[in-house]
């Protein structure tokens, strides 16, 4: 076969496959949109999704930084003078500025579920829920947020917050088991000392000095640089 024949014969295989090929596409080609038509659509929901909860999160984080403002708002007595307004950005009481903080933290729980700002409005709600005078909601308030958060700092932390509360109603012994159980936790979130500064004065407060001074004495003993250390010695002393 000569050199012409044999150009000629790889002519004739390229358009036999080209056309072959072209056949196939056709064959499938209404497939072939649909399956790509199927991944652009599903680009186009992830990075829809992904927009939306970026937006939901500053949102969130945004209504979270009002309502921590909410907390934070000076405390200045109501005026006496007719015709006077309470200071813009203040409250009368504590407990009036705890309420207006729990109302701000609770929108944001409730219009920005399952975001990070909402789990740390929970924490915060538990908070002003306390220091507004109502124990038990707060107490089953930091009781959610601890099962929630399990080990986090946040969990750990709302452990401590359920014990004050439960001090706080008179159920001594319940909140001192979870301030022995978190000081017991060496690999914990919290810092041992810190607990056990705690419990020492909630073993105070419920009466059982020998208790309390066993706290305070292991603060000491094993925390000898701990800067709770000094108040440990001197609260130690005045139980003697």
């Amino acid at each position: 076969m000569d050199a012409k024949h044999r150009h000629e014969l790889k002519q004739d295989e390229f358009t036999l496959a080209t056309m072959t090929l072209a056949d196939r596409l056709a064959e499938y080609r209404t497939p072939l949109l649909i399956g790509a038509g199927v991944v652009v659509l599903v680009a186009l929901v992830v990075g829809g999704v992904t927009v939306y909860r970026s937006q939901q999160a500053n949102k969130a984080g945004a209504a979270l930084g009002i309502a921590m403002a909410t907390a934070e708002a000076p405390i200045v007595p109501a005026p006496t003078l007719p015709g006077a307004t309470q200071t813009p950005g203040s409250f009368p009481t504590l407990t009036a500025r705890a309420d207006a903080a729990a109302e701000a933290f609770t929108n944001v729980v409730t219009t920005y579920p399952g975001t990070d700002a909402a789990h740390a409005a929970q924490f915060q709600l538990a908070a002003q829920m306390l220091a507004g005078g109502k124990a038990a909601e707060a107490e089953q308030a930091y009781a959610a947020v601890a099962a929630g958060e399990g080990r986090t700092l946040r969990g750990q932390a709302a452990k401590l917050g359920q014990a004050e509360a439960l001090l706080a109603l008179g159920r001594h012994d319940e909140a001192l088991t979870i301030y022995t159980d978190l000081a017991a936790a060496r690999d914990g979130a919290l810092p041992v000392d810190g607990v056990l500064m705690q419990l020492a004065r909630a073993s105070q407060r419920a009466g059982k000095t020998a208790e309390a001074r066993a706290a305070f004495q292991r603060v000491v003993d094993e925390f000898p640089e701990s800067p709770y250390t000094p108040a440990a010695q001197a609260e130690m002393a005045a139980l003697n």
